[in-house]
């Protein structure tokens, strides 16, 4: 018993041996990769912890583990992988593409969810898309990526904010900007520009009702999700740093090139009767000159620059990720510039198993140039009309201030004794704390802030020999504050395995608080001197307040019946400050269904369809009007939060203070209204053609429009529910993974949204409404229109121009074959004006491209056009009206004008009036193709960065609007406004870039 004992234990302590020999913990290496290459980023996590890591830029891991533990590799769009460890100390793996795409999107309150159980309709654009892009706004580099969103650019400004809408104009006059979130916190639209784009780890457009109607009465116009980048568990610090210079000109300069030259000015001038043949010859003589006045007005090839830092990474409970960000962007207009400074702070914890807080910090501060000599100014605007023999500097290449014969001030000169600067201190700071006081109970509350203070100062210099001793000044500051604060609870159960269930019930308040205040005065002497309390003369001083408050209660149920079928429910009741006290509420709500098809049995064996999902919603949204505080048109910001209070407005009159009547108040005014129906698939062919389309009908009614009346009253109109609009249209999404191999592929795409608009109801029985001033009706069974004389040509034997009268009903067009002798010879602004059956809204818009690859190369292509857009292009009123504008320049178009009879041509006899007037052949097509974005990058070898000690090293190089075709004559179709004039014009850069990560 002894000599078995003994060798018994003997046995043991050798077993526990081996056993402890075995569970010490060993280091596990090897490379994870897909049917392309290694995989950088890949989740490697030990099964069932929290201990993990990813892979390195050439797929490489290594962790920390114990035999028979698991390791679990994921990664978005591919099928997880785990393998058990054992002797080895190396595993590899190749994982495979997932058959849909498993991508997490955060799409409002609660949790993120993946992108093939999101029952609503919603497109989503990684970070890849949006980095590099050598503008200062996200908005710009989403141009033709989305369908269904289009985003034009109407300036070249370097600060200028894109107009985005999303499925057609959700209002006549209410506002169609899509709401903007960014971490689940609303903000104003105009902060996108004071944020770093490189920020962002993505942005998701939502768009139908099931996506949008938990957001309420601010969603009808879509919502624009951003979420900014995060850290990761278990994750060294990660340092990624980057510099990119731009070079920057006009985008298109075929406009300016398109007036005439010295030679031909002086020739037509002779030939019209303004110079005699003696008097031009002699002019050219004494000015041998040709100047370009656009190469004047506009800088060429002036420099944009942008840095960024970042670091990432994270514990075991804590994440973080901290980025700074300069960029430097000089305008090509003189006193155009934008300079801004960034900072991000990023941080979530898991402080216990039942605890999570999280503090977004986002910091902007920028500086500010803004060029104000647009619209009829020609200095800047039309400074196209100066005679090409005049020259902007002396014999001696010396800049002119004043340049002779022209009259006007060069505009480097303007921009030293003229200031108009601004700044904006822009912060976003948000934080939540997430409570789960038992298993899939999550109770979460979000605070966040929007806030803005932005100075603008305009000074003109005493110096200014324009106006010598006497300087003005004005300054104001506009400060805005929006506070939002949410509480929800979402809980998610299952009833056995094929039943899953997730309840959402919340309460949000957003207040929003408005300040500005100015002061200006003139009289100053001394440039060194320049202070609002110095200038003596014409002092004056201004203050306005506003604000408004939203409350809200809402909830979301959501099923799932064994991963195929998807059901949704949303309700939300909104109130809002701004309306009358009889209508201060509303509710709005959404139903949506989503249908796995390819989960079907009957689908299981045809392997050429990878995914096929059907989906469909309807609900309702409403419309307070713009909650964004627009600087551009504060005083329109300001009136919109009391329209429904009758209200006194103050005044000064002989020397005292006096009252008049300021809004009469409507307090039946409440939302507009809009229910919405989508229907659309996806699907997958060949694991190669991806293919979404995607179905809207959207009604709007009891829209919030200014409703005329007698003037008698006291006032002109009255905000008003009234009226109908509709859009209804499609969109359609393909894309292909047309050539892959072991180091190359190639991808095209193409997207495209059809829009129909219709006015189906106005006011008043009115058929049709024009907007004074503007060359725009709405026109009950139309889209939005212009309306205009509508130009019949000229008259080959009396070379008067001719126009169409109207029919009985003005909103229907003519017919120029059976009403070619219904016309006139005398122009009346007033009485020729009628439906020219021209659109103001484009109906098609898009995006097509391709993004490839060949081993470290990669080269980006985008794509941006509009079809159906129509501009009044106003410039052409002046460079195409030599007999009213006489002696300046003018268009070359202007030689083809009627001299005798017989003459069949573009312009009238020169002894007649106008040449041009405000008639329809103002009105141009300005549909466009645009290269909005081209990238060529270069990885450079893993093996060359790791003997350095770095981790990747990518040089870049990105060309912005390249290439433009159009067969518009002005400045620039990409102006999003019913008239064009002044246009300060796209820019177009050639960038080129370094990003480090180490």
């Amino acid at each position: 018993m002894k000599f078995r004992f003994k060798n018994a234990m003997y046995l043991l302590l050798f077993l526990s041996v081996i056993f402890k020999v075995n569970a010490q913990d060993k280091t596990v290496s090897g490379v994870v990769s897909d049917d392309v290459g290694p995989l950088p980023g890949v989740n490697v996590i030990i099964k069932n912890t929290s201990r993990g890591t990813e892979t390195d830029g050439d797929g490489r891991y290594s962790i920390k583990t114990k035999p028979g533990e698991v390791l679990v590799f994921s990664f978005v769009g591919m099928q997880t992988e785990e393998r058990k460890v054992g002797v080895s100390n190396k595993i590899d793996v190749t994982l495979k593409s997932d058959q849909i795409l498993e991508e997490i999107v955060v799409i409002g309150y609660g949790s993120a969810k993946k992108v093939g159980s999101v029952v609503g309709a919603i497109s989503s654009v990684s970070s890849e898309v949006i980095q590099d892009k050598p503008s200062a706004n996200v908005m710009d580099g989403l141009q033709g990526r989305v369908p269904g969103l289009q985003v034009l650019t109407s300036s070249g400004e370097p600060s200028a904010t894109p107009t985005f809408r999303l499925h057609g104009t959700g209002s006549l006059s209410g506002g169609s900007t899509p709401l903007v979130v960014l971490d689940g916190v609303p903000v104003n639209s105009s902060t996108l520009t004071s944020l770093n784009s490189n920020d962002f780890e993505s942005v998701t457009v939502l768009k139908d009702a099931s996506a949008t109607s938990i957001y309420g009465s601010r969603a009808a116009n879509g919502v624009i999700y951003i979420t900014s980048k995060k850290g990761r568990i278990n994750t060294d610090p990660k340092v990624t740093i980057r510099t990119q210079y731009s070079i920057s000109n006009l985008a298109n300069t075929d406009f300016f090139e398109n007036v005439l030259n010295s030679r031909q000015l002086a020739d037509f001038q002779v030939e019209t009767g303004f110079r005699t043949r003696a008097n031009a010859d002699q002019l050219l003589l004494d000015n041998p000159n040709d100047t370009k006045w656009y190469q004047v007005y506009y800088k060429e090839n002036v420099g944009l620059t942008q840095n960024d830092i970042s670091i990432s990474g994270g514990g075991e409970k804590t994440t973080y990720y901290i980025s700074a960000s300069q960029t430097n962007q000089e305008g090509i207009a003189y006193q155009s510039d934008f300079e801004r400074y960034t900072f991000r702070t990023n941080l979530d914890s898991k402080v216990k198993d039942w605890l999570r807080v999280g503090v977004n910090l986002s910091l902007g501060y920028d500086e500010r140039e803004l060029n104000p000599s647009g619209s009829n100014s020609t200095n800047r605007g039309l400074a196209w009309l100066a005679q090409p023999w005049f020259s902007p500097v002396d014999e001696n290449g010396v800049r002119f201030d004043r340049i002779p014969g022209w009259g006007r001030f060069h505009p480097a000169y303007r921009e030293e004794k003229f200031q108009n600067d601004a700044e904006r201190i822009q912060l976003n700071p948000s934080g939540y704390v997430q409570v789960e006081p038992f298993k899939n109970l999550k109770i979460k509350t979000q605070a966040g802030l929007d806030f803005f203070d932005f100075t603008q100062n305009n000074v003109r210099l005493p110096s200014f020999i324009g106006s010598l001793g006497n300087g003005s000044i004005s300054r104001r500051t506009d400060r805005s504050t929006t506070l939002t604060v949410t509480n929800t609870a979402e809980y998610k159960f299952k009833i056995n395995d094929s039943n899953s269930f997730t309840a959402l019930v919340g309460h949000e308040i957003l207040d929003n608080n408005f300040r500005s205040f100015g002061a200006s005065s003139n009289g100053l002497t001394d440039d060194r001197l320049i202070e609002l309390d110095l200038g003596p003369d014409n002092r004056d001083v201004f203050e306005d307040n506003s604000s408004f408050v939203f409350e809200s209660y809402f909830g979301r149920l959501e099923y799932d019946y064994n991963n195929k079928y998807f059901f949704d429910f949303s309700v939300r009741q909104d109130g809002s400050s701004r309306f009358g006290a009889n209508n201060r509420s509303a509710t709005f709500w959404s139903v949506g269904g989503l249908w796995k098809i390819k989960k079907e049995n009957f689908l299981d064996n045809v392997n050429w369809l990878n995914d096929l999902s059907l989906r469909g919603s309807y609900g309702t949204s409403g419309n307070a009007g713009n909650t964004d505080v627009d600087l551009a048109n504060i005083g329109q910001s300001i009136a919109i939060n009391f329209q429904s209070i009758a209200t006194a407005g103050a005044n000064q009159y002989n020397g005292g203070t006096g009252f008049q009547i300021g809004n009469p108040g409507n307090p039946n005014l409440t939302w507009e209204e809009q229910s919405k129906l989508s229907v659309g698939f996806s699907a997958e062919l060949f694991n190669r053609v991806r293919l979404g389309v995607d179905y809207y009908n959207r009604k709007t009614s009891a829209m919030l429009l200014d409703v005329p009346i007698g003037l008698t009253t006291g006032v002109e109109d009255i905000r008003s529910n009234v009226g109908e609009l509709t859009n209804q249209g499609v969109d359609v999404n393909l894309s292909f993974d047309l050539l892959s191999g072991e180091d190359f592929y190639f991808s095209p795409y193409i997207n495209i949204n059809y829009n129909q608009e219709r006015v189906t109801e106005l006011f008043d029985g009115n058929d049709f409404w024009i907007i004074p001033n503007t060359g725009v009706a709405w026109a009950v069974g139309q889209p939005v229109t212009y309306f205009y004389p509508i130009h019949a040509g000229v008259n080959p034997q009396t070379g008067l121009s001719e126009w169409y009268l109207p029919n009985a009903d003005p909103s229907q067009v003519v017919n120029p074959n059976t009403d070619r002798n219904n016309v006139t010879s005398n122009f009346n602004t007033a009485a020729l004006q009628q439906s020219t059956g021209i659109k103001r809204n484009a109906p098609i818009n898009g995006g097509f491209g391709f993004s490839s690859a060949y081993k470290g190369f990669s080269l980006q292509a985008d794509f941006a056009f509009s079809s159906g857009k129509y501009l009044i292009n106003n410039d052409r009123f002046f460079s195409e009206n030599p007999n009213v504008f006489a002696g300046f320049n003018q268009s070359t178009r202007v030689l083809d004008y009627w001299k005798q009879p017989g003459d069949v041509t573009t312009f009238p006899r020169f002894d007649g009036p106008n040449f041009t007037q405000f008639d329809s052949t103002l009105i141009e097509d300005a549909s466009f193709i645009r290269l909005k974005n081209i990238i060529l990058a270069y990885n450079v070898p893993s093996d060359i960065v790791k003997r350095v000690g770095l981790e990747n090293v990518r040089l870049f190089t990105v060309g912005r609007n390249l290439l433009t075709f159009t067969d518009y004559l002005g400045v620039d179709p990409e102006v999003d406004s019913n008239i064009a004039l002044g246009s300060n014009p796209n820019t177009k850069q050639v960038s080129f870039g370094l990003e480090v990560k180490f």
